[in-house]
């Protein structure tokens, strides 16, 4: 319990130490950002020092981390001085708020770390390398730090999130075991006040004598962003009990293991389903592509509630609170837009900075923010930025201020933002090495309709009525002016399929390239552009466009543009909402069509990165339409009851049945100890890793048994660099392999390291000990189980055992 109370305390501190700096950021919207003073202080504490672990001006330790902090504080209440209001008896006045945003952290903090104390450990999935990046960051000396899975070189991955958990972890004098927990609830908890926050001020925004209703809100947003599941739940569930029986209708849907016939039982013995210890996963992976001869390729179509329930501590998770801040900056900015006199050229930016520093969120802290979100999780930079400047036109335009008043605006903006958002964090860039090859045309594989409303059901009914609604008022919008710039969308922009595919068609025609057989292949079309660019038939079931037909792009156009046309001459927070919609539109068509060349050659994580922030967008947009709907259709409100109710309920169904079967129905002891499960599974490596993590200070080389190509998600490998942060030869080489776009330097290291393993020549081994300056060598069950003994027994001759439980020894090489 100490240690929940400790990180709950300090995480309180670090937003008390970042008020005065969030009521200056945040100056234009409502609670002037009370809700994301916690994250946007950790991000700004962080980023000082990080920087100052970079440049050694500050150490890489809690001495560092705490002079980092002293300095935000320090600013903080200078400019809380210099505030024409004071931050602190504005949190008087409105302590109301402050506790219920108190409350909301409180009870998400602490529920989610009580379900994290029944399913705690640190092991499968992705887990080992965020463990071992976050010991990496505890351990390191400096920054960057290194990499524990390739010794010698720092990390090249976006890893601004471990670098701000170790600075909590220094802070706190807790050990990674436990912090890696405590991470995943009090990133739950940021998350679901972020979106509570962002919700209250919309509706604040937009109906300030009504306050009332922005509580509930903040509570619809902070559901629909952080805790609803999408509808295979419910799928689930009605496979399972056999509400559904027809074997057809399981086919033609085609979600994993539910693409089989039902053996159904009678509620309630027919939950939870005794073969599905991993049920919860499957609504992670609803979308299946396929090859056009008919090969599974696997796509993520993650949600927050699912990677929250899962518990790794990914990129895409670390950087969910800042997009949250970032939409917050995008809000701000719409809302300071309104009020700005406008440029004629941008030799008068200098105007704009001032504006901004006086009126609307300073410009010292978008690059700040925003540039940082590439450090997190680099997909998110380019997304919220454009955010940021689509909504300083909007509000320029919704002002009724001409485009040529604000266009220079935007441009000065945008290269200030994407220019310094580099330059503030160029020693990340200077180190990191991308597996991207650029964006590449989809041009047999799209989202499958039944699968996409199982994916956003929710979302897309909800803001199809509220733009309906919107539509239906009388005299609110030019229906006929609405009707066409849908339809123009729909056909526009939904049937770009069929003429991208009849476009390749011609242009292999015309370039005469072979097109053998009926139906017509495309074969080689330039290997730089797609390795096997068409390595299948573009046509399919008689059509000249994918599968899964035009229906997604065309729904998703008519999404857009429907609510691109309710933007209106008047200022309304109701544009930035539909911008908001617009955005997660734009997002979700655009895997229609193209997607990032990576390691895995598909749109796998296309898919996964950009309906990650659709779902952030549509349900913030969700939350505040259900308001909408609720105030304008009083003659419907029972009716929206019911609707409300059941969309509710059946979202809440992912938690409510998920959650039980993830935490074992919650049987064992609880325990935050992430190390708990090395007791049962290997005790001899944990007596190991907790004698290295005493012991062996700073970062000398290790050996262990190596994580070869082709094996990942394996935890036996690579588990001492894991666990404590130590350096090996080769971890996890598959995953170095995505995070550096090559493969040269673990093929160098390979052959080396089968003689370190499989080899009996003490010599070859000893110039290799040399060779890669490893001072320790650890025998354990893995190594035991994976190379042959004769070779293992000669570290007992060139090394000095210094360690030994059982069957793990550690060995030091003599000097």
């Amino acid at each position: 319990m100490v240690p929940v109370v400790l990180w709950w305390l300090l995480w309180f501190l670090i937003g008390a130490s970042a008020w005065p700096l969030t009521f200056t950021i945040f100056r234009s919207l409502p609670d002037h950002g009370l809700a994301l003073a916690r994250p946007l202080g950790l991000l700004l504490i962080g980023f000082l020092w990080w920087w100052g672990g970079s440049l050694e001006v500050l150490p890489a330790s809690r001495g560092g981390a705490i002079a980092a902090w002293g300095l935000i504080l320090a600013l903080g209440l200078w400019l809380a001085r210099r505030s024409d209001e004071s931050p602190w008896c504005w949190l008087q006045r409105h302590r109301g708020l402050a506790l219920f945003y108190e409350s909301l952290f409180a009870l998400a903090f602490l529920g989610w770390t009580l379900f994290r104390a029944y399913n705690p450990e640190i092991t499968y999935t992705e887990k080992p390398m965020e463990l071992a990046f976050l010991n990496a960051v505890v351990r390191a000396e400096r920054f960057p730090p290194h990499d524990p899975w390739l010794s010698g070189f720092a990390i090249s991955y976006y890893h601004f999130g471990y670098i701000l958990l170790g600075f909590l972890t220094e802070l706190s004098g807790l050990q990674t075991r436990f912090t890696f927990n405590l991470g995943v609830s009090s990133w739950f908890a940021l998350t679901l006040l972020a979106a509570a926050g962002l919700g209250w001020n919309l509706w604040a925004l937009y109906r300030p004598e009504r306050l009332r209703a922005a509580w509930a809100i903040a509570l619809l947003s902070a559901f629909w962003v952080s805790l609803a599941g999408n509808g295979e739940a419910i799928l689930d569930l009605a496979h399972a009990c056999g509400w559904i029986r027809d074997a057809g209708f399981w086919t033609w849907l085609d979600i994993p293991e539910l693409n089989e016939p039902p053996s159904p039982r009678p509620w309630p013995s027919c939950w939870p389903p005794q073969d599905r210890v991993w049920a919860w996963w499957r609504a992670s992976r609803v979308v299946r592509d396929y090859t056009p001869d008919g090969q599974h390729q696997e796509v993520i179509d993650e949600f927050p509630q699912f990677s929250f329930l899962l518990g790794d501590l990914h990129p895409h998770v670390l950087a969910l609170p800042f997009t949250l801040i970032a939409i917050g900056l995008a809000l701000a900015a719409f809302q300071a837009a309104q009020k700005f006199h406008g440029l004629s050229s941008l030799r008068e930016g200098p105007a704009l900075l001032r504006f901004l520093q006086n009126h609307g969120p300073p410009f010292w802290a978008l690059p700040i923010v925003l540039g940082g979100l590439a450090f997190l999780n680099t997909w998110d930079f380019p997304i919220y930025t454009g955010l940021l400047l689509a909504a300083w036109g909007l509000g320029a335009w919704v002002a009724g201020r001409p485009r040529a008043s604000f266009q220079w605006e935007i441009l000065g903006l945008g290269g200030g933002v994407l220019g310094l958002g580099v330059f503030l964090y160029l020693p990340f860039y200077l180190g990191f090495r991308s597996q991207a090859g650029g964006f590449l045309p989809n041009l047999y594989n799209g989202t499958r309709l039944p699968q996409f409303l199982v994916m956003f059901g929710f979302q897309v009914l909800g803001l199809m009525l509220w733009l309906l609604m919107e539509v239906s008022r009388d005299g609110a919008v030019d229906r006929k002016r609405w009707g066409r710039h849908v339809l123009l969308g729909v056909l526009g922009l939904g049937l770009m399929p069929v003429g991208l595919l009849v476009g390749l068609y011609g242009l292999a025609r015309a370039i005469q390239l072979p097109l053998p057989g009926a139906p017509v292949e495309l074969k080689a079309l330039e290997p730089w552009v797609y390795g096997r660019l068409l390595d299948g038939e573009v046509w399919v079931n008689g059509r000249l466009f994918p599968a899964s037909g035009p229906w997604v792009p065309m729904l998703l156009a008519g999404i857009g543009m429907g609510a691109a046309t309710l933007w209106e001459r008047k200022a309304s927070v109701k544009a930035f909402v539909s911008l908001l919609v617009l955005f997660g539109a734009v997002l979700a068509w655009a895997v229609e069509f193209v997607f990032l060349k990576d390691f895995f050659g598909t749109r796998m994580n296309t898919v996964f990165k950009f309906y990650y922030q659709a779902w952030v967008l549509w349900s913030l947009a969700l939350a505040w339409g259900m308001g909408a709907l609720w105030e304008r259709a009083a003659r419907a409100r029972p009716l929206l009851i019911g609707l409300f109710g059941s969309m509710t309920a059946v979202a809440a169904l992912y938690p409510a049945l998920m959650i039980p079967i993830k935490a074992e129905f919650f049987a064992r002891p609880p325990t935050l100890d992430g190390y708990a499960y090395l007791e049962q599974w290997a005790p001899d490596d944990r007596a190991a890793i907790e004698w290295l993590n005493q012991y062996i200070h700073g970062t000398p080389v290790i050996l262990e048994a190596p994580g070869w190509h082709g094996i990942s998600f394996q935890p036996e490998f690579g588990r001492f660099a894991a666990h404590t942060g130590l350096p090996t030869v080769l971890g996890w080489a598959g995953h170095e392999h995505q995070w550096r776009g090559s493969y040269e330097e673990m093929g160098r290291r390979e052959p080396d390291l089968h003689v370190l393993w499989e080899s009996s020549d003490l010599e070859e081994t000893r110039a290799l000990l040399e060779k890669y300056q490893i001072l320790y060598v650890i025998v354990g069950r893995t190594e035991r189980q994976e190379f042959p003994p004769e070779a293992l027994r000669k570290f007992e001759q060139l090394m000095d055992p210094i360690f030994q439980s059982g069957e793990t020894v550690i060995y030091r090489r003599r000097e």
